[in-house]
């Protein structure tokens, strides 16, 4: 009994060190927390179906709109300055911007310049966390990657779509119509490509059937008639004009002998290809004798292969897109640039290609509008 009220006891007593040590650490974070970031924020929250958002940031929302339908550039420097109003930028209140900007109608101009103030604040809050903190896993830098999607996200809402149609377009902004456009044919194209090699056999699997066809001449270059022409199972013999044509042919490799009278025979080896005609053009000499040729591997298989090009389309296709947002949004010359060359790449019908050199030579020409060259 004593042993046990013994261990109890230390039990409780090592509980309570933990305890007390834990409310110790807790307190001593909070202080570097707040000794970091100067003044903390605790501000109220509005929950709205079931998500919260930062109270000020709404209630100013809804005294700017109470006469008015549209929030412009003036009602966005009063958003911002609530943002601004403290050492932080916190999810709450990313969420309640991100929110504002789905739910409320801004102009044009307020819209952009809201968009790209939160993003140069967050970036600096950002920047400052990093030095004073670099083990903070909140703070990273916006890798370009990150940054491609969000243009994404931000260029293709209906909002600035309307915008987009109601408005005068700047150059980039024409180049980032033309590469949506291209990003469509690169997927269209993307698309094609894989039905058309879908569960068909490879072209050089040598399954199939072979044909090998072309014509015999002599050291003039005249063509020759009946000459015999062996291959596999397979003969025939030249006609008038000394074309020749040997049809179901199996195997990946065959040896082909032609021969007549007066000139020497020529035994050739050479590679088929199954599912194709196979061209094989012969000169033969005058004489007694025979001539061995060997022709096998000089068949180049194309590349890239075909069956590559599907999602070389595809993948180019969407980077396309990235090039797209960033051209229409202005925002990045570097993403919009990328997505011209990969817009080349993409191919789309040949259309592609060339809408993709004409977006080039537009961004060229808007580069110094862009806010992120």
């Amino acid at each position: 009994m004593c042993d046990s009220a013994v261990l109890i006891n230390e039990k409780n007593i090592v509980g309570d060190i933990k305890k007390q040590i834990s409310d110790l650490s807790s307190k001593i974070g909070n202080e570097v927390k707040k000794a970091i970031t100067g003044k903390t924020k605790e501000k109220s929250t509005l929950t709205v179906k079931g998500k919260k958002y930062d109270k000020e940031l709404m209630d100013l929302v809804f005294e700017i709109t109470k006469n008015k339908t549209e929030i412009n550039l003036n009602d966005s420097k009063k958003i911002f300055s609530k943002v601004k109003d403290y050492n932080d930028y916190t999810v709450i209140e990313k969420q309640t911007v991100a929110h504002i900007r789905k739910k409320y109608k801004f102009t044009s101009e307020a819209n952009k310049w809201l968009r790209n103030e939160i993003r140069k604040e967050a970036k600096t809050r950002i920047k400052d966390k990093r030095v004073k903190d670099p083990t903070n896993e909140d703070f990273k830098d916006e890798t370009p990657l990150k940054m491609a999607f969000t243009n994404i996200k931000d260029a293709y809402t209906w909002e600035n779509i309307n915008n987009l149609s109601e408005k005068p377009k700047s150059n980039a902004q024409w180049a980032g119509i033309l590469l949506s456009i291209v990003f469509v044919l690169g997927l269209l194209s993307g698309v094609m490509y894989g039905l058309k090699w879908n569960n068909q056999e490879d072209q050089w699997d040598n399954n199939g059937l072979s044909s090998v066809h072309g014509s015999v001449i002599d050291e003039n270059g005249n063509a020759i008639e009946g000459v015999a022409v062996y291959g596999g199972n397979k003969q025939t013999t030249t006609n008038n004009q000394g074309q020749y044509y040997l049809y179901d042919l199996q195997g990946e490799e065959i040896s082909i002998l032609f021969s007549v009278e007066g000139y020497k025979d020529v035994s050739v080896w050479m590679d088929i290809r199954s599912g194709s005609a196979n061209i094989l053009e012969i000169e033969i000499e005058k004489g007694d004798g025979n001539i061995k040729l060997d022709f096998r591997k000089e068949i180049a298989e194309p590349w890239p292969p075909n069956y590559a090009l599907a999602p070389i389309f595809m993948i180019s296709a969407i980077i396309t897109l990235m090039g797209s947002a960033a051209a229409l949004l202005q925002e990045n010359f570097k993403i919009a640039i990328t997505g011209c060359l990969f817009g080349i790449i993409s191919y789309g019908f040949l259309i592609g290609s060339i809408l993709s050199v004409v977006a080039l030579a537009l961004l060229l020409l808007d580069y110094q509008k862009f806010n992120n060259t």
